[in-house]
């Protein structure tokens, strides 16, 4: 019975045989820096990255309000396992008020530019980074808060669109003459770091999205012809971003709705949006996932790359972002972002912490989702020096099988770029099957959750592998019939028949709306009593072991009664839920069971309902 779960009453819940590369990354870890700078620094840019020598060089330019002076830092490079840091260069003197500043590059044959406005004294400021050369300014504009550089591919020539909110206009300036080359009415000006974003829409046309932050406007400005092309109402929009990795798209933050809408370039309608973003003021992406500064506190939204929401704490006056590229997967020396402090005259430097190994693969045995939770079923996918096929025959299971075993919990360290592993509060995994490139195991009862748990796997001839794994408090997985987390789910029907379509399998039968079903899963996390690792439920039922976390269940989007959840008698890691198939469900052959617990949701299965 214990044979690669080959038969759980009757249903084939085998573990199928996957390749782990193509599993989802696990939401990486940020490390907080921050740097002094000058006095209530406001606008922060990074220059494009260029390579020198083995390294990539960029810098960044800081709108210190408080001193009339822009910092220069340089972005030091950081190779595997090390961090980016932040090194002061120069501090340029003289400036009014600087506000905002907006990276220019990369412009023809100069991609360390940036532009620096200063809305108190009328005036754009164009300045040559590392050397804080200024290298001209540009006047026209009435209380110049936002900015943009842009490629004019029409006239080959590198331009600046600001927003002139003393008077309701666009002014674009030409980048080596500082001379005005157009000034377009009628655009409500921005008073926001990143008020204006540059994009080029399907017909070749640069557009300028410039947000309104009084009007609740945001303006479509065609900067090919100079005039207004549309408005869309948006109240108190702050920030409005274009970024390379979504062409076709602008984002634009709504402090009033709390939300950040995603725009399509063409219709101008709204395709996606964050909601419960806290009164946002300004706002990017990063391979780190989305920012925004949080008006009134001290703290920063973040929206991370497996779309979970949260904030920041500790950032005294959070004001501008910045970010570096968007990476899908990040690593350290790659994405970073920055965020200006005003309360404390420093800024922050957020990046990833080091990449933890991920030398083989862990996946929920039932759903192949990559989180787990204790006395969850699992697999491991790697190469393990196996010489053939090991099933454990006996109970407890043994937690060594083919001269191999596998340990949860401990903690990593690094040093330099070589991980170690300490088994120090790990547990040894019961095993139930090894082969040349899978294990099945038990994630021992008892592991404590968290984001990052290692993994260490000894292969019969010594040599290890080390991962990490998310562990959740609960992690549902429903089994399927096609061993793949899809399709048929394994669950029995009240006579203990097969649930199914007869013609998809024999000797299956649709069950009754108003009757019972078992539903077989795994994850449950902790149960009452508690069972020692790779204990089985007592097979007599006697005591019946049950979920701590009580379930629901949806059958056909709608709610069953649950009647039982519990382990399965006689069966490690074996999770059984009995419910009952609603009334009001609609018959069919695939009718979609989703088990959700402690806030998680399962893989979605379908059950055959007559």
């Amino acid at each position: 019975m214990f044979t690669n779960f080959r038969c759980v009453l009757g249903l084939a819940l085998g573990f199928a045989l996957l390749d782990a590369a193509g599993w989802p990354q696990s939401n990486p870890a940020l490390r907080l820096d921050s740097l002094p700078t000058g006095l209530a620094p406001l606008g922060v840019a990074i220059t494009t990255a260029t390579e020198v020598g083995a390294t990539h060089q960029s810098y960044v330019a800081i709108a210190n309000s408080g001193d009339n002076s822009v910092g220069v830092l340089r972005l030091n490079d950081g190779g595997f396992g090390e961090f980016k840091t932040l090194t002061p260069l120069a501090s340029i003197t003289g400036i009014p008020g600087p506000y905002a500043v907006a990276a220019c590059g990369p412009l023809v044959g100069n991609p360390n530019l940036v532009a620096v406005t200063s809305p108190s004294d009328n005036s754009v400021r164009v300045v040559q980074l590392p050397d804080g050369k200024i290298l001209g300014t540009g006047r026209g504009a009435a209380q110049p808060y936002s900015a943009a550089c842009f490629y004019d591919v029409a006239t080959g020539g590198s331009k600046l669109a600001v927003s002139s909110f003393g008077d309701s206009s666009l002014v674009v300036f030409d980048v080596a003459t500082f001379a005005v080359t157009a000034t377009i009415p009628g655009v409500p000006g921005s008073r926001a770091f990143h008020g204006i974003a540059v994009a080029l829409n399907s017909a070749a046309r640069l557009v300028a999205w410039v947000a309104g932050s009084d009007a609740n406007l945001v303006t479509i400005v065609d900067l090919t012809n100079a005039k207004v092309l549309a408005q869309i109402p948006v109240p108190h929009p702050t920030a409005v971003l274009a970024p390379p990795t979504s062409p076709g798209y602008v984002y634009v933050a709504s402090a009033a709705n709390s939300n950040v809408a995603a725009y399509s370039l063409e219709t101008l309608q709204v395709v996606r949006t964050f909601q419960n973003v806290p009164n946002p003021q300004d706002f990017v992406n990063s391979g780190l996932g989305y920012f925004a500064t949080i008006g009134g506190q001290d703290s920063l939204w973040r929206l991370d790359p497996v779309n979970t929401a949260g904030t920041i704490p500790g950032i005294p006056g959070a004001a501008a972002l910045a970010a570096t590229s968007s990476n899908a997967k990040p690593n350290v020396g790659d994405t970073v972002v920055l965020v200006t402090a005003t309360k404390s005259n420093s800024v922050f430097l957020i990046q990833p912490q080091p990449g933890f190994p991920a030398e083989f693969g862990i996946a929920n045995g039932a759903s192949f989702a990559n989180w787990a939770a204790p006395g969850l079923l699992a697999s491991a996918f790697t190469t393990t020096g196996a010489s053939s096929n090991f099933y454990a025959s006996a109970l407890p299971l043994p937690t060594s099988l083919g001269n191999l075993n596998l340990r949860i919990g401990g903690s990593l360290q690094l040093s330099g770029s070589t991980w170690t592993y300490s088994s120090t509060g790990s547990s040894p995994a019961p095993l139930l099957f090894v082969g040349p490139t899978q294990l099945n195991f038990q994630v021992p009862p008892g592991v404590a959750p968290g984001d990052s748990v290692a993994a260490q796997l000894t292969k019969p001839d010594g040599t290890t592998l080390l991962t990490t794994l998310r562990v959740t408090a609960t992690a549902p997985g429903i089994f399927s019939v096609p061993q793949n987390g899809q399709g048929q789910g394994a669950v029995l029907n009240q006579d203990n028949s097969i649930n199914g379509s007869p013609q998809a399998l024999v000797g299956a039968k649709l069950g009754a709306r108003g009757s019972v079903i078992q539903i077989f899963a795994t994850g449950a996390g902790e149960t009452t009593p508690a069972l020692a690792a790779g204990e089985a439920a007592p097979a007599s039922g006697n005591p019946l072991v049950l979920t701590k976390v009580q379930p629901t269940v949806t059958i056909g989007g709608k709610n069953a009664k649950v009647l039982f959840s519990g382990m399965a008698p006689g069966f490690v890691g074996l999770w059984q839920i009995n419910a009952e198939i609603p009334q009001d469900v609609t018959p069919g052959p695939v009718v979609p069971l989703v088990i959700t617990a402690g806030g998680v949701q399962s893989n979605t299965v379908t059950i055959a309902v007559q």
